[in-house]
């Protein structure tokens, strides 16, 4: 069975074989199963039609080969590859309807008498479960709700939402993913699945007339006539001529419900524009902004404007841009636009930005006021700038858009950069150093996170109501490359003595600068190396680096990186989440150096070989007998002997770099410093009570929240101690001891652990009653 790829039925399985990669290679062997329980046999109904899509599924039931259903003694022979056949590199897949994981996890000893348990009970261990993170069975409403390794949709939360979803899952099996996104799953619209309405109907017919008239069969002549009373179109005048009774129908017509309906739920028929792109407003003065044809001409029409403001003297061109914005701002409130087909209009917006922008006087008398000017809303216009730039490489724009940016973006660079290096050479470069790092604390590094791009990040992580974000202005060094400006916003910036002026690589205890000596530097220092993916728990002081590579993006990928930034801050917010939840107080963001993006390149500014010793494309370190040049002389952060020039204004040593850093600019040189921290506990997110024991002292009792199914564990010298149970669902669980004569009154720590990851830990004195604040 061929599935599309964006189907829901497609997220299952791909969740479903997604659950066999989850092991470590290095310290684990593969899973032989996946254990599918499902104690409320939710999914029965729909198993035939996904294990037609899903060839290694097997289900417990009556000896069936045929429909790959047999006892528990035959699916234990299917996952020990001795019954049935599976394809290379597939694992099988054990669904056990009417059992729970719960019954599987027990004493395999309370299992011995359950002829149809008892052979799959050992496979826990040798496989894996499918199931939710709180160890509780993937319900249906549960799989498209939940956000974590669900598919993150809007679902009613009322029984008849629940009776309807078991009756319409398998059409919902087969709906598009991405317009599930836009709509709520209640009993309405399940309803609808099961007994489509016929203006669904209808707009789906627009696109595939003779798919539509197949799958209505022998009623398709009653269908049309239905349609016809009750809409007043005619469906066998073809597609064309119902499109256009549709897009010039008005309220209070039988056909207007149909535009109704399109214009409410348009991700369903994506279709559909073309069609109604073919046809021609009746009237150019009335109603034409509803037809797809004048919405082109307007962007032909935009396209041509811009392209004559570019090629104005600056100022005009400004005022030929805010014209232009003036009269097509009200597009972007369209249904057109809605759907991305006015994406120069969309991009405008942003135009008039840095078009407002370049008329304004620069900001600041001092280095630091222009650094706060541009933290609190110079980093807007570099964000218009690369909003525009991902929007015409998507839709091919490149050529007006590009041309505007040369003509006002260009511009507007130049004159920051020469005004911030202006301020530079009266007042000298701001000192920034990292503030003094709390236990508790995790610094993570992101290599070229500018400030428009920390910006949005702090919007990202606001909309999470229960962290406290801060976001200020620092100074990285000189010059701003990655050698120098990582170490210079690390904790151990202070251990650095010297270094290689012409790398720029400062030197650490154990020698020049490279990412590995920069992170043994900070373990002396009481630093944890932190593994961003599988964060160790929060204890002391942390060092993390995110691994996306956002300078690394940059100069492999060019103006390209427009579009790949949107991601990286997707991740970048998830790990900042990973880390709090990981139990770390705060984390701190920090980079190493921001960067100039730009159209065209950046201008080449010469400086003869024989005066450098290295040259990097803003940047190079002059010979010692250089004398004063034109252009601005500095010296290396880490050597004042080291004479550092750097290009003046936006431009390079070299020729052809759309993207660059290492110069002196208000984007290059002033770096965001964030810190993020939990208002409150975590939401589902365990943590310690208290802590009881009995007289003797050889129970020790904990209660904890959100610990149903973790393990408890009391250590001493990071050893375990005792015998432990693990949580049960009221979060009580407890540990025993035989003889606790040496153990009175030493120092223990009592742990949670999930899938041997400590979550939560409280230190105390062996017998020491505790609870939590």
């Amino acid at each position: 069975m061929k599935i599309a790829t964006q189907t829901v039925l497609f997220a299952l399985i791909d969740r479903l074989r997604e659950q066999a990669k989850r092991f470590n290679p290095a310290l684990e062997s593969a899973p032989i199963a996946i254990l599918w329980t499902d104690e409320k046999r939710e999914w029965e109904g729909v198993l035939p039609k996904i294990k037609e899509a899903l060839p290694e599924l097997f289900s417990l039931g009556a000896y069936k080969t045929d429909e790959r259903t047999g006892p528990g003694v035959w699916l234990r022979m299917v996952a020990d590859g001795h019954a049935a056949k599976i394809g290379a590199g597939e694992t099988a897949i054990l669904y056990l309807p009417g059992v729970g994981n719960g019954q599987l996890r027990t004493d395999l000893r309370g299992l011995k008498d359950d002829p149809q348990l008892a052979p799959l009970a050992e496979l826990q261990y040798r496989g894996c479960f499918w199931r939710q993170e709180n160890g509780k069975d993937w319900t249906l409403r549960a799989f498209l709700e939940s956000k974590r390794g669900g598919l993150g949709l809007k679902v009613a939360g009322n029984q008849e939402t629940a009776q309807a979803l078991k009756a319409a899952m398998g059409k919902l099996l087969m709906q598009n993913l991405p317009a599930l996104d836009a709509v709520t799953i209640d009993e309405r619209y399940l309803n609808d699945l099961i007994n489509p309405a016929p203006d669904e109907t209808v707009l789906r017919w627009l696109t595939a007339p003779d798919a539509i008239q197949a799958e209505q069969g022998a009623s398709w002549e009653s269908f049309v006539a239905n349609t016809k009373k009750r809409f007043g179109i005619d469906l066998a005048k073809g597609p064309v001529e119902v499109a256009q009774r549709i897009l010039a129908s008005k309220p209070g017509e039988a056909a207007h419900p149909l535009w109704e309906k399109y214009v409410a739920h348009w991700h369903s028929y994506p279709d559909a524009y073309e069609v109604f792109r073919g046809i021609a407003p009746p009237d150019l003065f009335q109603g034409a902004e509803r037809y797809p044809r004048e919405n082109d001409a307007d962007e032909k029409r935009l396209a041509d404007e811009l392209l004559h403001a570019a090629n104005l003297e600056p100022v005009a061109a400004v005022r030929a841009v805010l014209a232009a914005e003036e009269k097509h701002a009200a597009r972007r409130n369209t249904l057109w636009a809605q759907q991305g087909h006015a994406p120069l209009t969309m991009a405008l917006a942003d135009l008039a930005v840095i078009a407002v922008a370049f008329l304004e006087p620069l900001a600041g008398g001092t280095p630091q006021e222009a650094a706060s000017h541009y933290a609190d809303s110079g980093w807007e216009i570099d964000a218009s700038a690369r909003s525009v730039m991902a929007i015409a490489q998507q839709t091919e724009l490149e050529k007006p858009i590009y041309a505007v940016l040369e003509a006002l973006y260009r511009r507007w660079l130049e004159k920051q950069a020469g005004g911030f290096q202006a301020l530079v050479k009266k007042h000298g470069y701001p000192e920034w150093t990292l503030p003094e790092v709390a236990d508790g604390t995790v610094v993570l590094f992101v290599d070229g996170l500018r400030f428009d791009l920390a910006r949005e990040l702090e919007a990202a992580l606001h909309k999470d109501n229960g962290l406290d974000v801060a976001l200020k202005p620092g100074f990285t060094s000189i010059p701003s490359v990655t050698s120098s400006g990582k170490v210079w916003v690390s904790p151990a910036c202070k251990l650095v003595e010297g270094g290689n002026g012409g790398d720029f690589a400062p030197k650490l205890p154990k020698g020049a600068y490279t990412a590995e000596k920069l992170r043994k530097a900070m373990e002396p220092e009481g630093y944890a190396i932190v593994d961003t993916e599988n964060p160790s728990f929060a204890y002391g002081k942390g060092w993390a680096e995110f691994p996306g590579d956002i300078d690394s993006d940059g100069h492999n990928k060019g103006l390209k990186l427009a579009r790949a930034v949107t991601a990286h801050l997707d991740d970048l917010a998830k790990t900042i989440r990973r880390l709090l939840n990981a139990g770390w107080k705060q984390v701190w963001v920090v980079t190493d150096h921001g960067w100039l993006l730009l159209p065209g390149g950046l201008p080449k500014a010469e400086l003869p070989a024989k005066l450098t010793e290295t040259k990097w494309g803003r940047c190079a370190v002059l010979k010692d007998a250089s004398g004063d040049q034109d252009f601005l002389v500095m010296s290396w952060s880490f050597d004042p002997a080291v004479r550092v020039a750097l290009a003046p204004g936006i431009s390079a040593f070299s020729s052809g770099r759309e993207y660059d850093h290492g110069g002196l600019s208000l984007q290059e040189s002033v770096v965001p410093f964030m810190r993020v921290q939990r208002n409150g506990p975590v939401a589902g997110q365990p943590r310690l009570l208290s802590v009881s024991w009995n007289t003797r002292k050889t129970i020790c009792s904990v209660v904890a929240t959100d610990a149903a199914g973790l393990a408890v564990g009391l250590e001493r010298l990071g050893t375990a101690i005792g015998d432990a149970e693990s949580f049960d669902a009221d979060g009580k669980g407890r540990v025993v001891f035989e003889e606790v004569d040496d153990l009175l009154g030493e120092q223990i720590a009592v742990v949670l652990r999930r899938d041997g990851q400590k979550v939560a830990e409280e230190r105390m004195n062996f017998g020491e009653i505790w609870n939590g604040a």
